[in-house]
């Protein structure tokens, strides 16, 4: 669901399927979690019961179109963001017959498909009727000759396909090859739904939706018997021209990079379309990376991501763009741990995967921790590389990065050659970075003994030191069983500039399925076990 995702079409009847297959295993998946959003009027009239979550899902979806009247009717309703619309209205989705019948009908039309024309009164639909539609092998192409969501090159005959259709064409095309020869399923097929676009195939509709600040947005759809993976359609906007405007990007670079990550919601939805938001938004998006580097459209999102936000669990979910911002957590895996195989992305889908009877069905952290343990590597060793990774900007497009902050900084020299203990606490899979400068009249041959206490599952402490010739060395710790250790690195004056000292809380341990009610969620809606653990360190200055 990259930038402002969409209109979800999801038969009433198709989503009474939906949640009988959610209550028949009730105590192990439960809905999918309410998306990020502000602290607003409507979050503070959920918090308080005067919505229920089917209520507030139906209101925050509604505000997507119709700012104003929730503005009227509630007060301060924040516009949601230009990427929230499709995990809002999957939130309408998977909860439509928790509402009254007349909800239902208004739910109904907010998730209704472009072609619905008059049964989507709330702007999305198409109000003259659609052309023929443009099929390949896989997908159908849906547009309209005239009204505002006709596209460059409409000429009012339906039998003359526009310039901008064929462009799309072409770009799904490449981005689907591209993705099914990384071994990725197929998108579902949709020939079982009352309102398939015709056939079996992918359907995707060009429309004006980048007036509504829209790059695009795939939906779930309804088959006779729905579960977790679902067929889908998606929605694209019809030129990029206002998205393209003020940024650096030109419409057929959105248009390839939306392609990217709405394609791979398409075929996320072969796998687990309601599994944890970190997984959805942070795998499509890296997709963008992967397919598309020279783009770098996705270097916003890392404003608010592990790199910029290290204190933030990396599976938090309901703050900010922290779902998108988590990509760069897939972009490690891909580039350092992987060596540059984006197959290690595919092999946490397959363990995340719920459409067939055979798959795992893990949720997502345990899906990344399995893939890990099956290659002989522990989730929260790589949660410590990936810590130093972002303290280096150790990938590709470094240049581009932000750079992760210092959460302490001190100077130790002959007059002061201790510093410490220091106490810190850490969140579950966050990370802090300490930084120690050698004083004036450290001796060039100084070393520096760093003590750690980790004594927290999953708790590591790495040293990074860096050279004043350029060269940086890696050195970890060897923990007593009590979760101490210590270590000497090169200190000297004139010789090194700073070490770092990297402390990462990797712990994973959940319970799942505890905190269904308010976000920030985790993974599986889990209360962490390890969260805000002490951790404490100490320097001291050897000659």
């Amino acid at each position: 669901m990259r930038s402002t995702p969409k209109a979800l079409p999801l038969a009433v009847a198709v989503l009474a399927a939906l949640l009988a297959a959610a209550t028949a295993s009730a105590q192990q998946r439960p809905l999918p979690g309410l998306a990020p959003a502000a602290n607003d009027a409507l979050t503070r009239a959920l918090a308080d019961g005067s919505l229920t979550e089917a209520e507030y899902a139906l209101e925050r979806a509604r505000s997507l179109f119709r700012l104003g009247r929730a503005r009227r009717q509630f007060g301060d309703v924040e516009p949601a963001g230009g990427r929230d619309a499709t995990l809002l209205l999957r939130d309408l989705a998977a909860r439509v017959t928790r509402l009254s019948r007349r909800e239902r009908a208004q739910a109904e039309r907010l998730l209704a498909r472009p072609t619905d024309g008059a049964a989507d009164p709330q702007g999305q639909g198409y109000t003259v009727s659609e052309a023929p539609p443009l099929c390949g092998a896989d997908i159908c192409f849906h547009w309209v000759e005239s009204s505002g969501d006709a596209p460059p090159g409409a000429d009012g005959d339906p039998a003359t396909v526009p310039a901008q259709v064929l462009t799309t064409q072409a770009v799904f095309e490449d981005v689907w090859a591209a993705q099914t020869a990384l071994g990725y399923r197929e998108p579902l097929s949709d020939i079982a739904d009352d309102n398939n676009g015709g056939d079996e195939k992918l359907d995707v509709y060009l429309a004006n939706v980048g007036a509504d600040g829209l790059f695009g947005y795939c939906a779930v759809d309804d088959p006779p018997a729905l579960q977790f993976a679902v067929p889908v359609y998606c929605v694209v906007d019809d030129d990029y021209v206002e998205l393209a405007a003020g940024t650096s990007h030109t419409p057929d670079e959105l248009l390839a990079v939306t392609a990217a990550h709405e394609l791979f919601h398409a075929v996320q939805a072969a796998y687990d379309f309601f599994d944890d938001g970190w997984l959805l938004e942070g795998t499509a998006t890296n997709m963008e990376e992967t397919l598309y580097p020279d783009i770098d459209d996705n270097v916003a999102f890392l404003s608010f991501s592990p790199l910029t936000k290290p204190e933030y669990p990396l599976d938090r979910a309901g703050f900010g763009d922290s779902e998108y911002g988590a990509w760069i957590f897939w972009r490690h895996l891909e580039e350092n741990a992987y060596d540059g195989d984006p197959a290690i992305v595919r092999r946490v889908w397959e363990r995340a995967a719920a459409g067939l009877p055979a798959d795992p069905d893990d949720y997502s952290l345990r899906a990344v921790a399995n893939v890990l343990r099956a290659d002989g590597n522990r989730l929260a060793d790589e949660f410590a590389r990936f810590g130093v990774a972002n303290r280096r900007r150790a990938y590709a497009d470094r240049r581009l990065y932000p750079r992760a902050p210092t959460h302490g900084f001190f100077r130790v020299g002959p007059v002061n050659p201790v510093s410490g203990p220091h106490v810190r606490r850490l969140q579950h899979l966050t990370t802090k970075y300490f930084t120690f400068r050698p004083r004036r009249h450290v001796s060039p041959t100084a070393r520096l003994k760093v003590a750690v206490d980790v004594h927290v599952h999953g708790g590591r402490a790495t040293l990074v030191v860096y050279y004043r010739d350029g060269r940086v060395r890696v050195r970890g710790f060897s923990y007593t069983a009590t979760g101490t250790g210590a270590r000497r690195v090169a200190f000297g004056r004139g010789v090194v500039s700073r070490v770092d000292l990297v402390l990462s809380n990797g712990s994973s341990r959940t319970r799942c399925w505890r905190d269904l009610d308010r976000p920030p969620f985790f993974s599986c809606f889990g209360v962490p076990r390890d969260d805000a653990r002490a951790f404490s360190f100490r320097a001291r200055l050897r000659d």
